[in-house]
C-alpha cells in the first residue's frame, strides 16, 4: 500500500506517465495489482505496475482487458550519454525485475519505443515481437489523408456525405455493438458493460477519452468507437460496426474523425494494431508506420512448461 501511495502522488506529479501506466488507470481496470518502484535519493526513477490473476491455481501477471500496453517506465538523468544510459536501464530493470512477487506465468505487451528488453533475457524471460501502426505526425491534414489507400478514401468520401459523427456519453451504445458482432461470430466479450463503462467514466473525469458515433439521416446507428488521449498520443480503443451497416464506411470516417480531433491535443495516433490478418490490413490501409513493440514472456511453473512443451510437439 505505500508504494501505491507514492506512486499514486508520483502520477499526479509527473505528466508525460503513459496513460495506461498510470495510477489512475490501473485502479480503474483492475482489482488485483501493485508496483514495484526504483528511487534514490527518495525520489521515483523507474516502475513497473503489474496485475495479478488467479486462474485455474495459477498465479498470473497479465494485462487487463482493454489495456494495451504495460511495461517499465523510467526517467534518465539530463545528460547521460547512450552507454550510461543502457547501464543505467540495466540497473534500474533489474531491481524491479527481482522486486515482482512470485508468479507461474508472466506476458505483458510493453510500450512501442521499449527496446533494450536484454535485462529481461539474462532473467531467464522471452520476447516475441508484436506490430502496431502508428501515424506520428498530425499537423498536416492533407497529408495525411493523400497517404490512405484509395478504398479508404473512397470510404470516406460516401461515408461524409451519408453519415453524421457525433460525440457521446452513452458509452453503453458500442457495448451492444460489440455484444451483437460477438453474437453472430461466436465469439467472446473482451469486458462487460458495467467495466466498459468505469473506463468511460475514468476517460471523462480526466479529460482523456472520446467516443464517437456514425449514424444516418433516419437516425440508424453505424458504428462506434472509443479513443483514449494521454500527453502525446491518442489511442484506438474499443470500437465496432453495426453488422446491418458493416460496409458504409463508418468505420473508416470514425479514424479520420478522431485522428483530426486529436490533431487538436497530439502530434500521435496509434491505431493499436493486431496480429489477426483482416484487422492489420484495415489499419495498415491509413498509411501509418508500422511499428515494433514487444510481448515479453516468462513461464515458471512446471506444469505450464510442460503443457507448453506438449503444444509445441503436437
Amino acid at each position: 500500500m505505500q508504494s501505491k501511495e507514492s506512486f499514486k502522488k508520483f502520477c499526479e506529479q509527473q505528466k508525460d506517465i503513459p496513460v495506461f501506466l498510470t495510477y489512475g488507470w490501473l485502479n480503474t481496470v483492475a482489482k488485483n495489482w501493485d508496483v514495484c518502484i526504483e528511487e534514490r535519493g527518495g525520489e521515483i526513477i523507474g516502475f513497473l505496475p503489474y496485475v495479478i490473476k488467479k486462474k485455474s491455481g495459477f498465479t498470473l501477471i497479465e494485462l487487463p482487458s482493454l489495456t494495451p500496453y504495460g511495461g517499465i517506465w523510467i526517467k534518465y538523468f539530463e545528460g547521460q550519454k547512450y552507454a550510461s544510459e543502457l547501464s543505467f536501464e540495466k540497473e534500474v530493470y533489474s531491481s524491479l525485475i527481482e522486486k515482482l512477487p512470485p508468479f507461474d506465468f508472466f506476458a505483458l505487451k510493453f510500450y512501442p519505443g521499449f527496446s533494450n528488453w536484454l535485462p529481461f533475457y539474462w532473467k531467464g524471460f522471452k520476447q516475441t515481437t508484436a506490430y502496431t501502426y502508428i501515424i506520428e505526425d498530425l499537423r498536416n491534414y492533407e497529408q495525411i489523408f493523400n497517404e490512405f489507400k484509395e478504398n479508404i478514401r473512397r470510404e470516406i468520401r460516401k461515408a461524409e456525405k451519408e453519415l453524421t459523427v457525433y460525440s457521446s456519453d452513452d458509452i453503453s451504445i458500442l457495448y451492444h455493438l460489440k455484444k451483437e458482432n460477438a453474437l453472430i461470430n461466436h465469439s467472446p466479450l473482451t469486458a462487460s458493460e458495467e467495466y466498459l463503462k468505469s473506463i468511460y467514466n475514468f476517460c471523462k473525469e480526466n479529460n482523456t477519452g472520446n467516443l464517437l458515433i456514425a449514424k444516418d439521416q433516419n437516425g440508424n446507428i453505424h458504428a462506434a468507437a472509443f479513443f483514449v488521449t494521454d500527453h502525446s498520443c491518442c489511442y484506438y480503443l474499443y470500437g465496432a460496426a453495426a453488422p446491418a451497416y458493416k460496409n458504409s464506411g463508418a468505420m473508416s470516417l470514425l479514424m479520420w474523425e478522431a485522428i483530426k480531433k486529436a490533431s487538436q491535443k497530439v502530434n500521435k495516433f496509434n491505431f493499436e494494431g493486431s496480429m489477426v490478418e483482416e484487422i492489420e490490413r484495415f489499419f495498415r490501409s491509413f498509411g501509418a508506420r508500422q511499428v515494433p513493440y514487444f510481448v515479453i514472456q516468462k513461464t515458471n511453473s512446471r506444469i505450464l512448461k510442460l503443457r507448453d512443451f506438449i503444444k509445441e510437439i503436437f
